[in-house]
């Protein structure tokens, strides 16, 4: 029994490693099938067919600028200038020893568009000129209020383009500190000329700019201007700007309301503009307060002085504090060349010692806020030039200068969330907490040029 078992079983054993074999071989077999198989579409899918013919070689050529320019260079000379005050275009042309006949060449060219010989200072000037004969073939004028006038030699004469390309306008934040005067300072710290006569406009009803202003103080202008080639052209309005004067802030935000009006106001929505403006002239120092008792520099006696001497070169002009009629024009005693203005509401003003009155003026006429009716001088009993100004309330004489007046207008309440917003902007970029963005392409055409 024992030895019929182990036969059964031994036969089993061979049986089932014949089996084994079997399905071994077998598995080889599909194995290789399938990878041959993968080969032929690995080989099919990926290689091109024999019938789309081989990709063309493709070479890129890229001109190289920096040999374009020195070659350009060899040839021509470029020349770079820039018009100095009193600069004539012949004088230019001497410079680069260049004839003359070359001005009426170019202005036959472009009669229509330009003249040459209206160059003002800062406008720029550039000569292409041909090194072998020192001929001119390209003349570029570039104006300082952005235009471009291209001319080009085509043959025997010039063909001129004016180029169009668009300004663009940007914001700008300027800040400084008074070292002496205020047009001085603003220059230094970069700001243009047009805005520091705006910047002293804003604050002319609070800041007398020749008795007011301090070593010291400080000022922030925000303000728009339209830049061409690298180039200011124009100078906008004034966005923001605050200065501190003796340690007092004074601050200006520009807004429009829903009515179309549109103005500047303070940080709590108040309009700049007063029934009056701080002083009525702008180039000055108060020689003489207002005060009861003062020795007069003639009569050599002690009168009363009621009202305010402004020292200022002769022919300074002098403006109207706000707007009036024109009550009395001509010579008055002492006073000399003399004007009274009324302005409603029980105020009235006076000008003396005028060397002159303004041009069409005379008693009836009506005057707007600052607008120059007269000029400084010495008539009647003056030493030497100045302004004898009084101000009046119900034609009691009262002291200007510690007087205050009341703003010409507020926001209502449902702008002011609105204007707080856009102040608060303002507010950071003046100092230094964040930007404005105010950016835009304005095609010159449109502009008007």
């Amino acid at each position: 029994m024992k030895a019929s078992a182990s036969v059964r079983l031994a036969s089993r054993k061979a049986a089932s490693s014949s089996r084994n074999k079997g399905r071994g071989w077998g598995r080889l077999v599909c194995v290789c099938f399938i990878s041959g198989a993968m080969a032929i579409w690995w080989k099919t899918a990926l290689s091109p067919p024999d019938a789309l013919p081989p990709l063309p070689e493709v070479i890129y050529q890229y001109p190289d600028s920096f040999a374009l320019a020195e070659e350009y260079h060899k040839l021509l000379a470029v020349e770079h200038y820039t018009i100095e005050p009193n600069d004539t275009l012949h004088q230019v042309l001497q410079r680069f020893n260049l004839p003359v006949e070359c001005v009426a060449e170019w202005q036959k060219s472009c009669q229509e568009d330009c003249e040459l010989s209206d160059l003002r200072p800062n406008d720029e000037l550039t000569l292409h000129i041909r090194r072998e004969d020192q001929q001119v073939v390209k003349f570029v004028y570039s104006t300082i209020d952005g235009s471009t006038y291209t001319f080009r030699k085509i043959g025997d004469g010039w063909k001129c383009q004016k180029d169009r390309i668009p300004s663009i306008t940007v914001v700008e934040t300027v800040k400084g500190t008074i070292t002496d005067n205020l047009y001085d300072s603003c220059i230094r710290a970069g700001l243009p000329g047009a805005s520091i006569l705006q910047l002293a406009d804003l604050f002319a009803y609070d800041i007398d700019f020749v008795t007011d202003l301090r070593e010291g103080d400080t000022f922030a202008v925000h303000f728009r201007e339209e830049v061409k080639d690298g180039r200011r052209v124009r100078v906008d309005a004034i966005l923001a700007a605050e200065m501190t004067v003796d340690g007092e802030l004074y601050q200006a935000f520009y807004y429009k309301l829903n009515d179309g009006y549109e103005g500047y106001f303070d940080a709590d929505g108040r309009s700049l503009c007063k029934l009056f403006l701080k002083a009525p002239l702008s180039y000055s120092r108060i020689s003489s307060t207002f005060t009861h008792k003062r020795m007069h520099p003639i009569l050599k006696i002690y009168r009363p002085h009621l009202g305010i001497d402004y020292a200022a070169p002769h022919g300074a002009p002098v403006s109207s504090l706000g707007n009036g009629t024109v009550s009395y024009l001509g010579r008055k005693g002492g006073f000399g060349n003399y004007i009274e203005i009324r302005h409603g509401q029980g105020y009235k003003t006076t000008y003396g010692h005028l060397a002159g009155f303004a041009k069409g003026l005379r008693t009836g006429s009506t005057v707007q806020q600052g607008e120059v009716i007269g000029y400084v001088g010495s008539s009647g009993l003056a030493t030497g030039p100045h302004l004898d100004f009084r101000f009046y309330k119900d034609n009691q004489p009262i002291n200007f200068l510690k007087t205050d007046f009341p703003n010409a207008r507020s926001l209502e309440k449902s702008q002011l969330a609105d204007f707080q917003r856009q102040r608060d902007g303002y507010l950071a970029v003046l100092r230094g907490q964040g930007s404005v963005r105010f950016t835009q392409i304005k095609n010159i055409s449109q502009a008007g040029e």
